[in-house]
């Protein structure tokens, strides 16, 4: 629930903003006044608009927070020399923090309208503006470019900045364009080579010599685009510090709320990371932080009497390790009561009962982070107690895995490991099913010969680092069939602990530009996204915990999978239409042209076909045309990215059943309506 909500903390807020509030105001009149202000005061008086802008941030009092942060940039350019202080900028400073304890009782967001009031005028005086317009320093505005998100199909990653305005730094932004520059200058020279190697032709001599050059102005290309990558990423980067530093005054509240003594610690906080993750990361590690106080530490008298200090320890720690973010939650509290999760499952039914001397921790971290379970009674401060299955579903999306390590009676630890960059990722590219398939790198920890089998065929019990490693077959986990052998096992990091899924084949390890997965085609819950993998070729992208535990959108039917055809001219969407749908329970071929998908009809009988609109020889509704000519009349969806209300007209005119656009924000919509219409009766008589 929103810490605005709990009546508790909302009175211990209050009571802050007053204190602070009227130190601001009587530093303000006696500026007012012709009082000096001395760069100390100054100073001390910055630190109470900070201190409010970061704790009204946290309890979700923007507008207060908005106040704070002006009141805090006026005061650092007073102590820094760099504002005048007038008795007009004196006077606005003094009725702004005035307003500021009132304020706690209004709309979080809006504020009363006085506050507004304060606010303009404070930040009038403060630029000469009349009008109060925000004079904060340049900043530029991010605008969505175009991308190759096959026309729609994939989500793209610049889209939640639409709007926004993102700070970058001056310098970083030049060395960019002269990264772009080079490049071009780098193209320019490539090229030239190419038409010297031509010319040669004949002259063995002469080619050696220019494919040589060639080679070495091609590594030169490589090492730009490699500065220019990085260079755009360290733009799009921000320190973990802009989420972390209201934690310390997020620990304080609930510790006091909940009448512990808590000594927080916050190291690292000075890495950046892509401000995508760093937005996809801000509320799980306050749920940690919750978790923590309300459940790990003890009351003082407690620990006293487990022979601890009576001031416990709550930390976050951060590294950065090979485009790798570690973030590592931990306390030194009572820890996990494994017995109880135990006995609480097995109660509810969610936990097999043991056999003699096995080992069911694995299982017990799974439950720990699963949304069925909880061994927490309800609260104000952790809500319904789902808490870490929240968290690890937020991990999950930023491609990232979670691991938890607790001794009772010691503490516990958890561990959060997500990519740096949300839109360049390393994956580890498998073979299974018959296709290809991207898994994080950041969730591989070995790759592995397969089972051996024994002499009477059953496979040989697999072990990894000295223990039972589970295995899943990774088809069958997709659901999907395994036509060749299983000859690699990848062992993959998940909440409950290792898993070794099954492939036939593992092709290597690669950096690609991930999208998140267009909602049209949404939907499987091990599915995160697609990557880009250059050449036109496109792999999805899928999470090993959700692959452990068997998700499936779609229940295996009894019968034959239904087989649908893809048609598309773009060879990146037909792989990644043909993975989500192969996901959602079809049977799919494709094909890359109209005459291509007419040749697989006369052959082929298919329960139903999916066409894009715009393609080079024939448009969607003239192939539809053609499809019920042949009288075929199995169902037809046609998408497109780019036709117009016309074209759709035209499209359903020729025959076909459904029309999407490639954006279409449905999740998982064609897959449905796929479904649907296969299921539903016959339109005709044909094939």
């Amino acid at each position: 629930m929103p810490f605005s909500d709990d009546a508790e903390l909302l009175r211990l807020f209050r009571a802050e903003v007053a204190e602070r509030a009227a130190r601001l105001v009587e530093g303000a009149r006696a500026c007012a006044g012709g009082a000096v202000v001395e760069r100390a005061r100054a100073k001390d008086l910055y630190r109470e608009g900070h201190t409010i802008k970061g704790t009204a941030r946290m309890m979700g009092f923007t507008a207060v927070s908005d106040a704070g942060k002006l009141l805090e940039e006026a005061w650092k350019g007073v102590g820094d020399g760099e504002v005048s202080m007038t008795p007009t900028l004196a006077g606005a400073l003094a009725q702004l923090a005035a307003v500021l304890e009132p304020a706690v009782d209004a709309d979080p967001d809006q504020g009363p309208p006085a506050l507004a009031e304060a606010l303009r005028a404070a930040r009038a005086a403060l630029t000469g503006d009349a009008h109060g317009e925000d004079q904060s320093p340049p900043e530029r505005r991010r605008r969505p470019v175009e991308n190759a998100d096959l026309g729609g199909l994939l989500g793209s990653l610049d889209a939640w900045a639409f709007g926004e305005n993102v700070r970058v730094n001056a310098a970083g932004l030049f060395r960019l364009i002269n990264e772009i520059c080079s490049l071009r200058v780098d193209a320019g020279a490539l090229a030239a080579l190419v038409d010297e190697v031509t010319a040669a032709q004949g002259d063995a001599d002469a080619v050696s010599s220019r494919l040589a050059r060639l080679a070495d102005a091609v590594a030169a290309a490589e090492k730009t685009l490699e500065d220019l990558q990085t260079r755009a990423v360290d733009l799009a980067s921000s320190p973990l510090s802009d989420i972390t530093n209201t934690y310390p005054q997020l620990v304080r509240y609930l510790a006091r709320k909940a009448g512990k003594e808590i000594r927080f610690e916050l190291v690292g906080d000075h890495f950046a990371v892509d401000r995508l993750v760093l937005d996809g990361l801000s509320d799980p590690l306050r749920q940690l932080l919750v978790n923590a106080v309300e459940h790990g530490i003890e009351p003082a008298a407690e620990r006293i009497a487990a022979g601890k200090p009576p001031t416990a320890t709550l930390s976050l720690r951060a590294t950065v390790d090979q485009h790798r973010l570690r973030l590592v939650v931990e306390d030194d509290g009572r820890g996990v009561d494994w017995d109880a999760v135990r006995t609480s499952a097995l109660r509810r039914g969610l936990l097999p009962s043991r056999r003699p001397g096995e080992d069911d921790l694995m299982a017990l971290h799974a439950l720990l982070f699963s949304p069925r379970f909880t061994t927490a009674a309800p609260s104000e401060l952790v809500g319904d107690g789902s808490g870490l299955a929240k968290v690890a579903a937020a991990v999950e999306s930023l491609r990232g895995n979670v691991a938890l390590d607790s001794e009772p009676g010691r503490g516990s630890r958890v561990t959060i490991t997500v990519p740096t960059s949300r839109s360049l990722q390393d994956v580890v590219l498998v073979r299974a099913a018959g296709q290809t398939w991207g898994l994080p790198a950041i969730a591989v920890l070995d790759t592995l010969p397969g089972p051996r089998r024994s002499s009477d065929g059953a496979e040989a019990g697999f072990t990894w680092q000295d223990a039972p490693l589970p295995l899943v077959p990774f088809a069958e986990a997709v659901g999907l069939e395994e036509e060749e052998e299983q000859s690699r096992v990848v062992v993959a990091s998940t909440p409950a602990g290792p898993v070794g899924l099954l492939v036939a084949a593992e092709i290597g390890r690669r950096q690609v530009a991930a999208r998140e997965m267009g909602a049209l085609l949404d939907g499987a819950p091990h599915v995160t996204g697609a990557a880009l993998l250059g050449g036109g070729d496109v792999v999805v992208l899928v999470e090993p915990s959700g692959l452990a535990e068997g998700s499936r959108l779609y229940p295996e039917p009894a019968g034959p999978r239904p087989r649908v055809l893809v048609v598309d001219d773009s060879r990146g969407a037909r792989q990644v239409v043909a993975q989500a749908l192969g996901l959602a329970g079809f049977e799919v071929d494709s094909a890359g042209s109209p005459t291509e998908a007419l040749s697989a009809l006369a052959a082929q009988r298919y329960d139903a076909i999916v066409v894009d609109y715009v393609m080079p020889t024939m448009d969607g509704a003239t192939l539809v045309r053609q499809v019920r000519g042949m009288g075929i009349y199995a169902p037809v969806v046609v998408m497109s990215g780019q036709a117009t209300e016309r074209d759709r007209d035209r499209a359903v005119a020729a025959g076909a059943d459904a029309y999407f656009d490639k954006s279409d924000v449905r999740r998982g919509a064609l897959a449905a309506a796929l479904h649907n219409l296969v299921a539903g009766p016959p339109v005709g008589g044909g094939r």
